[in-house]
């Protein structure tokens, strides 16, 4: 897959991935999904398909995978490397404010999903390539009104 030029000089990223979150009763609430081969729990991601951007990329990711609606917040929180069908790719990550969940969606039968608070979200992720980028998410999460 080619790279291209990435605004801060670095290469450009091939996925992007989105972390839910929205305001609940008070709370921080983090969308959380399983992946279809371990079912372990991460956050919506995918290839950025060409002529899409990857905060577009991040907000269809999330609807497919999740069947959750909802707009990008800022620009990326951070970036992680994966290693994946046998190629190397990096994620550029986006916090998405979520302003509806659909009953039934397109992966419900590849996946599971979970709302849960911030602090069970990083145990959670905990080991995952999405963690430490989570953290830096979380600290602005936590800081956002609810819209």
């Amino acid at each position: 897959m080619p790279r291209q030029a990435h605004p801060s000089g670095d290469r450009a990223s091939q996925q992007a991935a989105a972390v839910p979150f929205r305001h609940r009763e008070g709370a921080v609430e983090i969308c959380l999904i399983t992946t279809v081969r371990a079912g372990r729990w991460t956050v919506p991601k995918g290839f950025i398909e060409p002529g899409d951007t990857a905060p577009e990329t991040a907000v269809k990711e999330a609807r497919e995978e999740a069947g959750i609606h909802g707009r990008v917040v800022g620009g990326p929180v951070g970036y992680y490397d994966i290693a994946k069908q046998g190629g190397r790719y990096r994620v550029a990550v986006y916090l998405m404010h979520v302003d509806r969940v659909d009953d039934a969606w397109e992966e419900q039968s590849l996946r599971q999903r979970r709302w849960v608070s911030v602090r069970r979200a990083e145990k959670l992720l905990a080991g995952r390539p999405v963690e430490a980028v989570f953290r830096q998410a979380s600290t602005r999460i936590v800081s956002k009104e609810p819209s």
